[in-house]
């Protein structure tokens, strides 16, 4: 499946609730620059998978109200590079994913909510690799804070191995808006986590850089403080963090310093 048709897809699945009346949205577009930790970078400097510092441009937006709600964002990774530059951590890359949850019943006052994902990343080396997860989910909130957690079955769809289960993955996001020094700032995370994955999926690589098996289980996720300077403006830093995922075996972990401007 192509960037196009990933595009295609989220308005596809985006396009009923678009037709119901929604109580929020918002869209941004935004500036990032990831800086893996020197760590990271030596763990994995011998392997395909290794990590090198970039630069990436994001869209980003969602909407929902009594129905449901909707997200998606966009990315170019190295989008000032080639597409194919002589070293392969530095070819123009994208990656983009699709979310949906609609409301289909109430329990104890918290909506059961029909859940979908689709992520997809790719290279123009031909390499690609999308996760496409269907399950329930829920919402609550108290107060400034929030969460929403979902729980899902996994199929993942790769180049060379093709598309099958690949066990069962949870996660969640969530977050807290809050005000200090007379500013607006929020405190984000989104997790997930993927377990009883098959073998066909676990090939990777080790700090050697030799191809090995991974792990049934792999985490993923970052943890976020966001500066609301102004309604157009917003600013952050992330703490991005994985294990056994993104093809090294290992624990990985980057920042993310960004600044959007929000329309």
């Amino acid at each position: 499946m192509s960037i196009r048709s990933l595009i295609a897809l989220g308005c596809a699945l985006a396009a009923p609730a678009a037709l119901a009346s929604n109580d929020w949205s918002f869209k941004n577009v935004s500036v990032n620059w990831l800086d893996w930790s020197n760590g990271t970078e030596a763990r994995t400097e011998a392997g395909f998978a290794g990590k090198k510092d970039f630069s990436f441009l994001e869209l980003e937006g969602g909407f929902g109200g009594n129905w449901g709600e909707a997200y998606g964002f966009f990315d170019i990774e190295n989008p000032g590079h080639d597409a194919k530059e002589a070293d392969s951590k530095d070819n123009r890359r994208y990656a983009a994913k699709v979310s949906t949850r609609f409301n289909v019943a109430e329990v104890a006052g918290m909506p059961v909510q029909l859940y979908g994902q689709i992520y997809d990343s790719r290279e123009h080396n031909g390499f690609f690799n999308q996760n496409r997860v269907l399950g329930l989910g829920t919402s609550w909130s108290q107060g400034n804070f929030w969460i929403k957690p979902f729980i899902g079955a996994h199929q993942e769809l790769k180049s060379g191995v093709g598309a099958h289960f690949n066990g069962w993955m949870a996660g969640y996001v969530a977050g807290y808006n809050f005000t200090a020094f007379g500013q607006s700032f929020m405190a984000t995370q989104w997790h997930e986590t993927e377990f009883a994955r098959k073998d066909r999926y676990l090939n990777m690589f080790d700090a050697a850089g030799a191809e090995v098996k991974g792990g049934k289980t792999a985490n993923n996720g970052a943890v976020a403080l966001w500066w609301n300077v102004n309604k157009a403006l917003t600013t952050g830093v992330q703490y991005r963090y994985s294990d056994q995922k993104l093809g090294v075996t290992g624990y990985q972990n980057a920042m993310i310093y960004t600044v959007k401007y929000n329309f």
